[in-house]
Protein backbone atom coordinates (compact mmCIF):
# COMPACT_ATOMS: atom_id res chain seq x y z
CA UNK A 1 0.00 0.00 0.00
CA UNK A 2 1.21 3.21 -0.66
CA UNK A 3 2.01 6.51 1.27
CA UNK A 4 -0.79 8.05 -0.69
CA UNK A 5 -3.61 5.44 -0.39
CA UNK A 6 -2.74 5.51 3.13
CA UNK A 7 -3.59 9.36 3.52
CA UNK A 8 -6.43 9.08 1.75
CA UNK A 9 -7.92 6.18 3.79
CA UNK A 10 -7.16 8.10 6.63
CA UNK A 11 -8.62 11.35 5.86
CA UNK A 12 -11.66 9.22 5.04
CA UNK A 13 -11.82 8.30 8.60
CA UNK A 14 -11.40 11.64 9.87
CA UNK A 15 -15.41 12.61 9.85
CA UNK A 16 -16.04 9.92 12.06
CA UNK A 17 -13.51 11.13 14.63
CA UNK A 18 -14.81 14.53 14.71
CA UNK A 19 -18.47 12.78 15.24
CA UNK A 20 -17.37 10.95 18.36
CA UNK A 21 -15.10 13.42 19.62
CA UNK A 22 -18.48 15.29 19.76
CA UNK A 23 -19.67 12.75 22.65
CA UNK A 24 -16.07 11.82 23.97
CA UNK A 25 -13.49 14.78 23.76
CA UNK A 26 -11.25 14.81 26.51
CA UNK A 27 -10.47 18.26 28.17
CA UNK A 28 -7.79 16.91 30.22
CA UNK A 29 -5.33 14.62 28.62
CA UNK A 30 -1.32 13.33 28.02
CA UNK A 31 -0.90 12.37 24.17
CA UNK A 32 2.24 10.69 24.24
CA UNK A 33 3.37 10.79 21.06
CA UNK A 34 5.86 7.91 19.58
CA UNK A 35 8.47 8.79 16.63
CA UNK A 36 11.34 6.43 15.42
CA UNK A 37 13.00 8.48 13.07
CA UNK A 38 13.29 11.80 11.39
CA UNK A 39 15.34 11.60 8.13
CA UNK A 40 14.33 12.19 4.45
CA UNK A 41 16.09 9.58 3.03
CA UNK A 42 14.25 6.47 4.71
CA UNK A 43 11.27 5.86 2.55
CA UNK A 44 9.03 3.95 5.41
CA UNK A 45 6.33 4.92 7.42
CA UNK A 46 8.04 5.10 11.02
CA UNK A 47 10.23 7.59 9.03
CA UNK A 48 9.08 10.98 9.14
CA UNK A 49 10.66 13.86 7.08
CA UNK A 50 12.97 16.31 8.75
CA UNK A 51 10.83 19.28 7.10
CA UNK A 52 7.67 17.28 8.69
CA UNK A 53 9.07 17.29 12.00
CA UNK A 54 9.89 20.72 12.20
CA UNK A 55 6.26 21.38 11.51
CA UNK A 56 5.34 19.01 14.44
CA UNK A 57 6.81 20.86 16.66
CA UNK A 58 6.13 24.39 15.41
CA UNK A 59 2.63 23.38 15.20
CA UNK A 60 2.31 21.96 19.06
CA UNK A 61 4.10 25.48 20.15
CA UNK A 62 1.93 27.08 18.38
CA UNK A 63 -1.01 25.58 20.04
CA UNK A 64 -0.28 25.71 23.39
CA UNK A 65 0.48 22.48 24.51
CA UNK A 66 2.75 21.51 27.15
CA UNK A 67 5.40 19.28 26.30
CA UNK A 68 6.04 17.04 29.64
CA UNK A 69 8.20 13.92 30.45
CA UNK A 70 7.25 10.68 31.49
CA UNK A 71 8.27 11.52 35.14
CA UNK A 72 5.69 14.27 34.76
CA UNK A 73 2.97 11.84 33.47
CA UNK A 74 3.90 9.21 36.52
CA UNK A 75 3.36 12.66 39.05
CA UNK A 76 0.60 13.53 37.49
CA UNK A 77 -1.18 9.95 37.76
CA UNK A 78 -0.15 9.08 40.89
CA UNK A 79 -1.13 12.36 42.13
CA UNK A 80 -4.38 12.78 40.42
CA UNK A 81 -3.59 15.65 38.71
CA UNK A 82 -4.02 15.79 35.02
CA UNK A 83 -5.15 18.59 33.85
CA UNK A 84 -5.00 20.49 30.74
CA UNK A 85 -3.08 19.76 27.10
CA UNK A 86 0.05 17.66 27.26
CA UNK A 87 2.32 16.01 24.94
CA UNK A 88 5.10 13.75 25.82
CA UNK A 89 7.25 13.23 22.49
CA UNK A 90 9.04 9.92 22.95
CA UNK A 91 11.56 7.86 20.03
CA UNK A 92 12.08 4.05 20.04
CA UNK A 93 15.42 2.03 19.34
CA UNK A 94 18.16 4.73 19.42
CA UNK A 95 18.87 6.16 15.96
CA UNK A 96 21.47 8.18 15.03
CA UNK A 97 19.05 10.77 13.08
CA UNK A 98 17.50 11.48 16.51
CA UNK A 99 20.69 12.96 17.53
CA UNK A 100 21.32 14.64 14.09
CA UNK A 101 17.98 15.48 12.75
CA UNK A 102 15.61 15.32 15.57
CA UNK A 103 17.48 16.79 18.52
CA UNK A 104 18.60 20.01 17.11
CA UNK A 105 15.02 20.44 16.26
CA UNK A 106 13.88 20.12 19.78
CA UNK A 107 16.24 21.85 21.61
CA UNK A 108 15.32 25.30 19.26
CA UNK A 109 11.73 24.75 21.20
CA UNK A 110 13.07 23.88 24.41
CA UNK A 111 11.09 20.45 24.37
CA UNK A 112 12.14 17.84 26.44
CA UNK A 113 11.80 13.93 25.02
CA UNK A 114 11.87 10.41 26.13
CA UNK A 115 13.94 8.07 24.70
CA UNK A 116 13.50 4.15 25.13
CA UNK A 117 16.53 2.54 24.22
CA UNK A 118 17.74 -1.21 23.46
CA UNK A 119 21.45 -1.08 25.27
CA UNK A 120 22.33 -4.27 23.40
CA UNK A 121 22.19 -2.55 19.57
CA UNK A 122 24.32 0.63 21.53
CA UNK A 123 27.82 0.56 20.16
CA UNK A 124 27.65 -2.14 17.60
CA UNK A 125 27.14 -2.81 13.78
CA UNK A 126 24.20 -4.93 14.58
CA UNK A 127 20.81 -3.80 12.57
CA UNK A 128 17.39 -4.48 13.61
CA UNK A 129 16.06 -7.13 11.89
CA UNK A 130 13.37 -4.72 9.78
CA UNK A 131 16.50 -2.80 9.01
CA UNK A 132 18.40 -5.81 6.98
CA UNK A 133 17.70 -4.03 4.04
CA UNK A 134 18.19 -0.04 4.96
CA UNK A 135 21.14 1.42 4.62
CA UNK A 136 20.66 4.29 6.79
CA UNK A 137 20.09 2.72 9.86
CA UNK A 138 22.88 3.71 12.60
CA UNK A 139 22.15 3.59 15.95
CA UNK A 140 23.50 6.07 17.97
CA UNK A 141 27.25 5.11 20.03
CA UNK A 142 27.76 5.36 23.79
CA UNK A 143 29.65 9.17 23.05
CA UNK A 144 26.17 10.44 21.48
CA UNK A 145 24.11 9.16 24.30
CA UNK A 146 26.76 10.86 26.90
CA UNK A 147 26.29 14.18 25.56
CA UNK A 148 22.94 13.50 25.43
CA UNK A 149 23.01 13.12 28.78
CA UNK A 150 24.86 16.23 29.73
CA UNK A 151 21.21 17.73 28.57
CA UNK A 152 18.21 18.48 29.99
CA UNK A 153 15.73 17.77 27.80
CA UNK A 154 16.25 14.10 27.16
CA UNK A 155 15.21 11.28 29.56
CA UNK A 156 15.94 7.91 28.73
CA UNK A 157 14.05 4.82 29.06
CA UNK A 158 14.51 0.99 28.09
CA UNK A 159 13.41 -0.33 25.54
CA UNK A 160 14.19 -3.87 26.67
CA UNK A 161 18.34 -5.29 26.10
CA UNK A 162 17.77 -6.65 22.52
CA UNK A 163 14.22 -5.55 21.29
CA UNK A 164 12.58 -9.35 21.54
CA UNK A 165 8.86 -9.00 21.70
CA UNK A 166 7.62 -10.23 24.29
CA UNK A 167 5.27 -13.22 24.09
CA UNK A 168 8.78 -14.47 22.64
CA UNK A 169 10.21 -14.93 25.48
CA UNK A 170 10.20 -17.31 28.59
CA UNK A 171 9.98 -15.54 32.23
CA UNK A 172 13.94 -15.97 32.51
CA UNK A 173 14.68 -14.70 29.67
CA UNK A 174 12.19 -11.46 30.00
CA UNK A 175 13.72 -10.95 33.27
CA UNK A 176 17.28 -11.01 32.02
CA UNK A 177 15.76 -8.29 29.61
CA UNK A 178 14.24 -6.28 31.82
CA UNK A 179 16.51 -6.13 34.24
CA UNK A 180 20.24 -6.02 32.34
CA UNK A 181 18.55 -3.35 30.21
CA UNK A 182 17.61 -0.75 33.26
CA UNK A 183 20.94 -1.85 35.02
CA UNK A 184 23.48 -1.01 32.14
CA UNK A 185 21.81 1.88 30.98
CA UNK A 186 21.60 3.18 34.98
CA UNK A 187 25.30 2.25 35.18
CA UNK A 188 26.51 4.21 31.67
CA UNK A 189 24.28 6.89 32.69
CA UNK A 190 24.46 7.43 36.06
CA UNK A 191 21.02 8.06 36.74
CA UNK A 192 17.68 6.21 37.37
CA UNK A 193 15.91 4.40 34.41
CA UNK A 194 12.21 4.99 35.50
CA UNK A 195 10.07 3.84 32.30
CA UNK A 196 9.65 1.47 29.48
CA UNK A 197 8.10 0.58 25.99
CA UNK A 198 6.66 -2.55 25.10
CA UNK A 199 8.37 -3.70 21.90
CA UNK A 200 6.26 -3.18 19.22
CA UNK A 201 3.44 -2.96 21.54
CA UNK A 202 2.82 -6.44 22.21
CA UNK A 203 1.96 -7.07 25.51
CA UNK A 204 1.47 -9.92 27.69
CA UNK A 205 0.14 -10.01 31.40
CA UNK A 206 3.24 -11.43 32.69
CA UNK A 207 5.05 -8.79 30.93
CA UNK A 208 3.05 -6.34 32.81
CA UNK A 209 3.38 -7.56 36.30
CA UNK A 210 7.36 -8.42 35.76
CA UNK A 211 7.94 -5.07 33.98
CA UNK A 212 6.21 -3.17 37.63
CA UNK A 213 9.36 -4.63 39.72
CA UNK A 214 12.01 -2.61 37.18
CA UNK A 215 9.64 0.28 36.15
CA UNK A 216 7.73 3.31 37.14
CA UNK A 217 5.82 3.31 33.88
CA UNK A 218 4.97 1.21 30.88
CA UNK A 219 4.06 2.10 27.28
CA UNK A 220 2.18 0.13 24.46
CA UNK A 221 0.30 1.85 21.61
CA UNK A 222 -2.84 1.90 20.18
CA UNK A 223 -4.05 -0.95 22.47
CA UNK A 224 -2.70 1.08 25.62
CA UNK A 225 -4.95 2.80 28.17
CA UNK A 226 -5.73 6.34 27.13
CA UNK A 227 -3.71 8.95 30.11
CA UNK A 228 -6.60 11.31 31.56
CA UNK A 229 -8.60 11.77 34.64
CA UNK A 230 -9.96 8.16 34.16
CA UNK A 231 -6.29 7.43 34.61
CA UNK A 232 -4.99 5.52 37.34
CA UNK A 233 -1.94 3.67 38.71
CA UNK A 234 -3.87 0.37 38.08
CA UNK A 235 -3.09 1.30 34.31
CA UNK A 236 0.31 3.21 34.63
CA UNK A 237 2.21 -0.05 33.00
CA UNK A 238 -0.31 -0.27 29.87
CA UNK A 239 -0.31 3.45 29.06
CA UNK A 240 -1.15 4.23 25.22
CA UNK A 241 1.22 6.02 22.81
CA UNK A 242 0.05 7.71 19.42
CA UNK A 243 2.69 6.34 16.49
CA UNK A 244 3.41 9.37 14.14
CA UNK A 245 3.44 7.91 11.00
CA UNK A 246 5.35 9.32 7.87
CA UNK A 247 1.73 9.30 5.66
CA UNK A 248 0.20 12.11 8.26
CA UNK A 249 2.11 14.99 6.75
CA UNK A 250 0.82 17.70 8.54
CA UNK A 251 -2.46 17.77 8.68
CA UNK A 252 -3.23 14.18 9.59
CA UNK A 253 -1.31 14.91 12.42
CA UNK A 254 -3.30 17.75 13.87
CA UNK A 255 -6.02 15.54 13.23
CA UNK A 256 -4.16 12.55 15.41
CA UNK A 257 -3.82 15.50 18.54
CA UNK A 258 -7.77 15.92 18.06
CA UNK A 259 -8.57 12.47 18.24
CA UNK A 260 -9.87 12.57 14.82
CA UNK A 261 -8.18 9.57 13.99
CA UNK A 262 -9.87 7.06 16.12
CA UNK A 263 -11.34 4.71 13.50
CA UNK A 264 -7.65 3.83 12.45
CA UNK A 265 -7.16 2.94 16.05
CA UNK A 266 -10.20 0.68 16.42
CA UNK A 267 -9.08 -0.90 13.25
CA UNK A 268 -5.53 -1.35 14.40
CA UNK A 269 -6.69 -3.09 17.74
CA UNK A 270 -9.63 -5.31 15.89
CA UNK A 271 -6.55 -6.44 13.52
CA UNK A 272 -3.90 -6.71 16.42
CA UNK A 273 -6.48 -9.41 17.79
CA UNK A 274 -5.85 -11.66 15.02
CA UNK A 275 -2.31 -11.43 14.93
CA UNK A 276 0.93 -9.69 17.29
CA UNK A 277 -0.64 -6.96 19.83
CA UNK A 278 0.77 -3.38 18.24
CA UNK A 279 2.42 -1.87 15.49
CA UNK A 280 5.70 -0.81 14.27
CA UNK A 281 8.75 -1.02 16.46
Amino acid sequence: MTFFIRTFFKYLLVPLGIIYNLFHKQKDEVLILMYHRVDDRVKKELAVSRRSFCWHMNYLDKMGYKVITMDDVYAMITQNAIKGKHVVISFDDGYLDYYTNAYPILKKYNFPSTLYLCPGHIGTDKKYWWDQDEENARIMNWQHIYRLGGEDLVEFGSHTMNHIDMDQLALTDMEKELKLSKKLLEDKLGRPVRHFAYPRGIYTRAGEEMIRRYYDTAVLISNGIRVNKKCSTEHIHTLKRIPVLRSDGRLLFAARLKGWLVAEEYIKRVLGRFGKSGIGS
